[in-house]
């Protein structure tokens, strides 16, 4: 009688097994440790990687708001803004890119003004042609600025108004105004002719304008 025959399994020392079948595994919670270390390092070589362009996003939104907040227009863009530089050096690539956006639009906002100040304002060509006049223009504009500390956005009737606030802040970053921009000048200072100095406002919108000159 033969007997039966059985397979014959080969055996394996250790150094003949993978290492990943020799070496213990990782608790979940080790595993979830490793996978949020490996996340970390990725946040912050991203972070290295994207600094030039968060930095130079950050340091125009903060210079724009400090010396034009008044041409952001919207209280909630201040709002956005604030929020994204409140984040300082995590400001992620996403959030440096949107604020760049809210400073360009604000940007846009000063262009377009100045633009339109080199277009005479018909009704007030003729008293903005009077040198003395221009000056009163230029006076008016700063007086009116420098009671413009909320930047139009609260309706306490002190300073400029939504309507008027781009414009008179515009021609306040100017020097001697030309015949077009006092001409816009004496425009929105009309607006408010009530906040001006009775001086001031009579030099500016007193008697008929004189020749040009």
């Amino acid at each position: 009688m033969t007997c039966p025959t059985y397979p014959v399994f080969p055996t394996f020392a250790d150094d003949d097994l993978p290492r990943c079948v020799l070496e213990p595994h990782p608790t979940p919670e080790e595993a979830e440790a490793a996978q949020a270390a490996h996340r970390a390092r990725r946040a912050e070589e991203d972070r290295r990687r994207n600094a030039p362009v968060v930095n130079a996003a950050r340091a125009a939104a903060e210079e724009s708001l400090r010396t034009q907040r008044w041409a952001w227009t919207l209280r909630a863009n201040v709002e956005h803004a604030e929020a994204y530089l409140a984040r300082g050096e995590y400001l992620s690539l996403d959030g440096a890119k949107r604020l760049r956006e809210l400073t360009k639009a604000a940007d846009r906002v000063v262009a377009r003004a100045l633009q339109a100040a080199t277009v005479p304002f018909e009704p007030e060509i003729a008293r903005a042609s009077d040198s003395s006049v221009r000056a009163a223009a230029r006076e008016g504009v700063a007086f009116m600025t420098r009671l413009d500390t909320d930047w139009s956005q609260d309706r306490n009737r002190e300073g400029w108004g939504r309507a008027t606030t781009v414009m008179g802040h515009v021609l306040d970053t100017l020097g001697e105004l030309t015949v077009s921009q006092a001409s816009h000048a004496l425009r929105v200072l009309r607006t408010h002719r009530r906040q001006l100095p009775a001086d001031l406002a009579a030099r500016l919108f007193d008697g008929a304008p004189e020749a040009s000159r």
